[in-house]
């Protein structure tokens, strides 16, 4: 049984002798330049496609766009150089990307001197555009100015003559109105003086006659208290003799 179940390896071993100790792994050559060459090749792909989109999106801009020239050759560059580093350690996506970022630096650098040529005319051609307006709004407000002055001129002429013909026709209304009230004046003083004349005479006459009557009454009422003196008198030289006589009844 012991025999039967014997290891296979024990027995090589024992035929070939004593087991030798397993062999170290051999080292590498590279050793860490190695390790940081494969990390800057797998960077540099990375970096060019980075610096390919950013280039582009600068030159789309109105304002960066000058920045893309160098950020687009600076892709450009190290896109050449990680497809020549990955095209040699066979890298498809380091490869892919580096070509990529590559394509985006001259898109970059295109999109940048496109701008830097043609932003500069479109700038002049919109200055002379927006010149070309100014000049026709303001040659616009120079014909609606001279036409408001035509217009204000032609109104105001028409207004004068409009002023002047109603202050005529006023000075006519008012010689007409002052003459007719001058003579309705001289017709009414006329007929007052008549009037003042005619109340004249009735009111002397009227104070005539008062006057006469007022001496006739006073003529009577001073031949009344005469004669009521008279009376008076006779009547108290009686009263006076009733009383001596009686006094002389008394004895007094």
């Amino acid at each position: 049984m012991v025999q039967i179940f014997r290891d296979p390896v024990q027995e090589t071993t024992e035929d070939q002798g004593p087991l030798a100790p397993p062999a170290p792994p051999a080292p590498d050559p590279a050793g860490p330049t190695a390790a940081a060459d494969a990390a800057t090749l797998a960077s540099l792909p990375l970096v060019a496609l980075v610096l390919g989109v950013a280039g582009v999106v600068l030159g789309v801009t109105v304002i960066w766009f000058f920045a893309a020239i160098p950020i687009g050759i600076a892709s450009v560059g190290v896109g050449l150089l990680a497809r020549r580093r990955t095209a040699a350690s066979d890298d498809p996506r380091g490869l892919a990307r580096a070509t990529i970022g590559t394509a985006l630096g001259f898109v970059a650098i295109l999109l940048g001197v496109t701008g830097a040529f043609f932003l500069p005319r479109v700038i002049d051609r919109a200055d002379r555009f927006l010149a070309s307006v100014q000049q026709d709004v303001n040659d616009d407000v120079g014909l609606v100015n001279g036409g408001l002055s035509r217009d204000v001129n032609r109104l105001d002429r028409t207004l004068s003559r409009d002023l002047r013909r109603f202050e005529a026709q006023n000075r006519v209304a008012l010689n007409q109105l002052e003459d007719r009230t001058s003579a309705a004046l001289t017709a009414l003083e006329v007929r007052l003086n008549g009037d003042v004349a005619t109340t004249s005479a009735a009111l002397r006459r009227d104070l005539n006659q008062l006057e006469t009557r007022l001496r006739q009454d006073l003529r009577s009422i001073e031949a009344a208290m005469r004669a009521s003196d008279d009376t008076l008198h006779d009547t108290v030289g009686g009263l006076d003799a009733r009383i001596t006589k009686v006094e002389k009844q008394l004895g007094l």
